[in-house]
């Protein structure tokens, strides 16, 4: 069986609150998940399942010391490859630091200012004007 990161399609969307907008394609998806595996700590499977195309992780671990838990669901083409990834993290000052960190690391320097959480920077109407620029449909 393939891996989870050999098993991403060409075309595989990124998603979850911890960063506005979609990202698009498997080397940026790729890149954004290999920095952002080193924020985790004690991180643990506590289930999965499939449903149709769909495959469903639910987890806990620890990011910079705040406990979180995150539910990943991932969709599989007709070619059984993964083409959309949705991470969604809780609770919300848990998600903040985790998009905090990706804006600090050398994903977040590389990405539009806008697209990860940077409270000395930014402004909670300045999140809300960006969020509102980007397309509808997953298509940012």
């Amino acid at each position: 069986m393939a891996s989870f990161k050999d098993n991403l399609a060409e075309n595989v969307t990124l998603e979850g609150p911890v960063m506005n907008g979609v990202l698009h394609g498997r080397e940026a998806v790729l890149a954004q998940l290999a920095v952002v595996s080193q924020f985790y700590r004690d991180r643990l499977e506590l289930f999965s399942f499939d449903h149709g195309d769909y495959h469903v992780e639910e987890y806990s671990a620890v990011v910079a010391g705040r406990p979180l838990k995150a539910t990943a669901t991932m969709h599989r083409n007709s070619e059984g490859q993964i083409d959309s990834v949705v991470v969604s993290h809780r609770p919300l000052a848990a998600a903040l630091t985790f998009s905090r960190l990706i804006a600090e690391s050398t994903i977040g320097a590389a990405a539009d200012p806008h697209r990860f959480y940077r409270p000395e920077e930014q402004t909670y109407d300045d999140l809300l004007a960006y969020a509102d620029a980007q397309p509808a449909g997953g298509t940012a």
